[in-house]
């Protein structure tokens, strides 16, 4: 006999699975209008270097991201490891991200990487699943010259570095350098912003 209730969990995970897979893809890839298609109409999220709707977010990161590319550089963003739990038409997503970056800054090609973990809220809007709230969790990052040569005083800033958290210092620093700064709301793992997000989750799966 065949299962409903586990059978609707089954399509409803694959379903959150594809969305947060089509918003990373989307992301990268500069497909913003299909990238807005993954995002709840009533959206917030939260970066490294932004807090707000979706939607503000999406023109300010295609501007850096097409500048970005003019420059040689690039990105990509991957995830692993998804953990779902579903509560009626919400449900909760988690997965592991890296982000790789590729920035000249200074004359200098670096490679930024960053380990986290994406912490989402969903919720189903005209019968499709839809990211409602979005935390990143920053965890480590590194930064190394493409060119293992160039001597370490020609991009290595190390009061620059000093101001930043040294869990994501490369990540913020990288940013500060193509313009953006810090969003107040930045959560890093271990820290009382990690703790609120993770309570404001606990709340929204319990339908609080």
């Amino acid at each position: 006999m065949i299962d409903e209730k586990k059978l609707q969990e089954s399509i409803d995970r694959s379903e959150i699975t594809n969305v947060i897979s089509k918003s990373i893809l989307a992301r990268d890839s500069g497909l913003w209008e299909q990238l807005a298609e993954c995002y709840h109409s009533e959206s917030v999220f939260t970066s490294s270097w932004y807090h707000g709707k979706p939607s503000d977010f999406f023109k300010v990161a295609s501007e850096h991201l097409e500048a970005s590319r003019k420059e040689g550089g690039e990105q990509k963003h991957l995830t692993g490891n998804h953990w779902i739990e579903i509560s009626g038409d919400r449900a909760l997503a988690e997965c592991d991200l890296i982000l790789f970056m590729r920035s000249q800054i200074n004359g200098v090609e670096l490679d930024v990487a960053t380990w986290s973990r994406r912490l989402q809220l969903m919720a189903k809007e005209n019968g499709d699943w839809k990211i409602f709230r979005r935390w990143v969790i920053y965890e480590r990052d590194r930064m190394d010259p493409v060119d293992p040569t160039v001597p370490l005083d020609k991009y290595y800033d190390a009061e620059a570095l000093a101001k930043y958290p040294r869990k994501l210092r490369y990540h913020l620093w990288r940013n500060e350098m193509i313009g953006l700064e810090p969003a107040k709301e930045i959560c890093l793992r271990g820290t009382e912003e990690e703790k609120v997000a993770r309570a404001e989750a606990k709340k929204w799966i319990e339908g609080n």
